[in-house]
C-alpha cells in the first residue's frame, strides 16, 4: 500500500483507484469494521475531508470495495454451459475467500458495474442452457447461495490446526456421551476432515447435475 505521489506543495495526488486499492489492503488486514475514513486518510497521507471528493461516505467506499473484489472474477469461460457456470462459481468463491470481510457485504451492498457484469454473465450462461425460466431462476439463486454460504462457512470454521483442536476439545463430551450418535458422527467427520474431497466443487456439481436433469425432464 504505497502512498500516492505528491503535487507541488507536498499535497498527495489522490485518485479513486488508489483510494480503493489502499482501502482494500486495509480491509484485508484489519477487517471492514476497523476501516474508517480517518484511518484511510492517515494511510494515504491525506486530509480526511479530501477523501469525500471521491467517496461520499464509508458505505459508498464499501460498495466500491466489494465491486473491486468482483473485478477479480474472470468472466471469460470455456466449454458448455455447465463448465461455464462452474468456472464462474469457483472463481467467485475463490475471490470471496481472498477477501473474507466481503462475504457478508456481498449480498447487502448495492452492486457496482463489475458485480452487475458478473451477474449478467451467469444469467447469460443459464439462458444459454435453454432451461425453463423458472428453473433458470432457481438455478441462479442456488448457485449464488452456494457460493456465498460455503465461503461464509469456510471462514467461520477456519482451516488451521488450532481451529480444529479447539473444535475437537469443545465437542469431546458430545462424542463420548452417546446421546446424539448421528450428530457426534457428523461432528467427528468435520473435525477429522473430509478426505481429499473438494467439498465446494462436489456440491456445486450436484446443483449443476440437478439443473441438467431438470432440463432433460422438461424436454421429454
Amino acid at each position: 500500500m504505497g502512498r500516492p505521489k505528491k503535487e507541488r506543495g507536498g499535497k498527495p495526488v489522490l485518485t479513486l483507484d488508489h483510494i480503493v486499492e489502499t482501502a482494500l489492503g486495509m480491509a484485508d488486514e484489519q477487517g471492514i469494521a476497523q476501516l474508517s475514513m480517518r484511518k484511510l486518510a492517515t494511510e494515504l497521507g491525506a486530509g480526511v475531508m479530501s477523501l469525500y471528493y471521491y467517496v461520499a461516505d464509508k458505505d459508498t467506499l464499501v460498495e466500491a470495495l466489494v465491486d473491486r473484489v468482483a473485478s477479480e472474477v474472470e468472466l471469460e469461460t470455456t466449454g458448455d454451459w455447465t463448465a461455464a457456470a462452474r468456472q464462474l462459481a469457483v472463481a467467485t468463491h475463490e475471490a470471496l475467500l481472498r477477501h473474507p470481510w466481503a462475504i457478508p457485504e456481498w449480498s447487502t451492498v448495492w452492486p457496482g458495474p463489475y458485480r452487475f457484469a458478473l451477474t449478467e454473465q451467469l444469467l447469460e450462461v443459464l439462458a444459454g442452457a435453454q432451461l425453463p425460466p423458472d428453473v433458470a431462476d432457481l438455478g441462479f439463486h442456488a448457485l449464488t447461495n452456494h457460493i456465498q454460504g460455503f465461503a461464509r462457512q469456510r471462514v467461520a470454521y477456519g482451516d488451521t490446526q488450532t481451529d480444529t483442536e479447539e473444535m475437537r476439545n469443545r465437542v469431546q463430551g458430545l462424542l463420548t456421551q452417546g446421546d446424539y450418535p448421528r450428530v457426534a458422527e457428523h461432528v467427528r467427520y468435520h473435525v477429522e476432515g473430509h478426505g481429499n474431497h473438494d467439498e465446494f466443487g462436489y456440491v456445486l456439481d450436484l446443483i449443476l447435475d440437478g439443473l441438467a436433469r431438470s432440463k432433460a425432464d422438461c424436454q421429454q
